[in-house]
């Protein structure tokens, strides 16, 4: 399989909302020809970001507009890392209820540490607020419908 359709989803999840969207992602991207694995952050070597080009990387916002702590360690280690030529999907959860202007900040962290890195996004990310379940035919499905042609115009 090319490198172009190897995706690698790299998630934080703790309550299971962003494991289940990502897996979601997953399924729609393998549907559609793609070879995209999932990666819980606490987990993935820095080794994987280094030896791959395309990933989805997707945390929920945590306390006050912080990424989920099991993101923490890969976070440190991109900092040091040349992601120069790397691309990236972003997905992000949050809730409008407890601090509106915080939604989604986690995946902003995120976002600004992989392109400081020299990682390039390759379009906006897809935040969802609230539980995922019941998203998935009216954000989810678009979005990635949405990246799969973009990928394969770009290829």
């Amino acid at each position: 399989m090319s490198a172009q359709k190897d995706i690698k989803i790299i998630y934080a999840s703790t309550s299971g909302n962003v494991e289940f969207a990502c897996e979601t992602i997953a399924e729609l991207l393998n549907e559609a020809g793609y070879q995209a694995t999932l990666h819980r952050a606490e987990n993935t070597p820095i080794e994987l970001l280094l030896e791959n080009n395309l990933f989805l990387l997707a945390s929920s916002t945590w306390e006050h507009g912080e990424v989920n702590p099991f993101f923490n360690k890969l976070l440190k280690e991109m900092k040091e890392a040349d992601l120069s030529g790397k691309k990236a999907l972003l997905l992000g959860l949050g809730d409008m209820r407890y601090e509106p202007v915080l939604f989604n900040l986690g995946i902003e962290i995120v976002k600004d540490r992989f392109v400081e890195s020299g990682g390039e996004i390759v379009k906006p990310a897809l935040k969802l607020n609230g539980e995922p379940y019941h998203q998935v035919d009216t954000m989810i499905k678009p979005w990635v419908n949405k990246i799969i042609e973009k990928l394969q115009n770009e290829g």
